[in-house]
């Protein structure tokens, strides 16, 4: 017994000897509120009306949103949360407990909606560019060429 006492004692020696090393750790913390999931949203999304069913749906957004009375609802693998700004703190909520104009309609159907409404302004941007740009080739169709002469 006595040589394993010498023995762990020479070894404690030895490494107290060492020259010292500075050690850097770094330590990454993440706390959970319980039922208060974190969804990382860098910036506002952008909403596009929808004006029939009174709501506001995100677009090209990383998370399915809705803005409603001054709420926004994330729909995410099957469940609802709400917050009252964009990052959160988000709060599970149940269904029964969307408001009506939300409620009424299914996942799919609002997505369907919000897709129709986004190709319908992308059509509008189409036709303004268009409209722009042939309001521009008039005008230079009005314009004098180099010898002055107006075509």
């Amino acid at each position: 017994m006595d040589k394993k006492i010498w023995i762990a004692a020479g070894i404690a020696g030895m490494l107290a000897g060492l020259p010292q090393s500075e050690a850097k750790a770094e330590v990454n913390l993440h706390i959970s509120a319980g039922d208060r999931p974190s969804f990382v949203i860098d910036r506002r999304p952008d909403f596009i009306a929808l004006p029939e069913q009174g709501f506001s749906v995100s677009v090209g957004s990383p998370y399915d949103i809705i803005f409603y009375g001054n709420t926004y609802y994330l729909y995410n693998e099957g469940r609802w949360y709400r917050s009252s700004h964009y990052r959160g703190p988000w709060i599970i909520t149940h269904e029964n407990r969307l408001p009506r104009n939300i409620r009424r309609h299914r996942w799919e159907d609002i997505r369907r909606y919000r897709d129709t409404e986004y190709r319908r302004h992308d059509r509008r941007d189409e036709h303004r560019d268009e409209r722009r740009d042939n309001r521009r080739d008039e005008r230079n169709d009005r314009r004098p060429d180099e010898g002055g002469r107006r075509n």
